[in-house]
């Protein structure tokens, strides 16, 4: 019996590219779009009356009330400006109680180096291994299922040739 499943996995996540994109997805996306649209500018009618109003008045499109009415305006804001400031303030405080915790964090004495005995240990590996293995520039690090580590040398030079065609030789 193998380990290999029956049906191989679809790739996760799963992604709509352009090519494959169904017309369904595209009549779908364009109605979203045009109904949103429609829906901030029935939201923000206010503010179009109040900035384009005396322009489409004059050109027969509407009466539109085009008296400023700032005081209202501001005062139908002001939740939303306060709101705003208590988020501020709490991202002020959250960033000096970050400024703080890592303050405390550098008055902390350093802790004392793992032994090689003890990382070896850790890893799964002989201490000499290990050892040489920090000597080695470059190494390739095996992990198995059990957590337990192999080095191997990176053979720089076999990879070099192996890489390098015929004709550059």
């Amino acid at each position: 019996m193998t380990n290999r499943p029956v049906v191989e996995p679809a790739p996760w996540p799963p992604l709509i590219v352009a090519g494959t994109k169904p017309t369904w997805v595209k009549v779908r996306d364009v109605a979203l779009t045009l109904f949103m649209w429609v829906l901030f500018a029935i939201m923000l009618g206010t503010e179009f009356e109040l900035f384009f109003g005396r322009y489409l008045q004059r050109m027969g499109l509407g009466d539109f009330d085009t008296a400023g009415r700032w005081a209202e305006f501001f005062e139908a804001l002001q939740p939303f400006v306060q709101m705003a400031l208590v988020l501020v303030s709490l991202l002020l405080l959250a960033g000096l109680f970050t400024l703080r915790r890592v303050a405390r964090g550098r008055v902390l004495p350093q802790p004392a180096p793992l032994s090689a005995s003890h990382e070896a240990r850790r890893v799964g590996m002989d201490e000499a291994d290990l050892i040489a293995a920090r000597e080695l520039r470059v190494v390739v690090v095996h992990i198995d299922a059990a957590g337990r580590y192999r080095v191997e040398p990176h053979r720089i030079r076999q990879s070099l040739e192996t890489s390098q065609s015929p004709r550059d030789m």
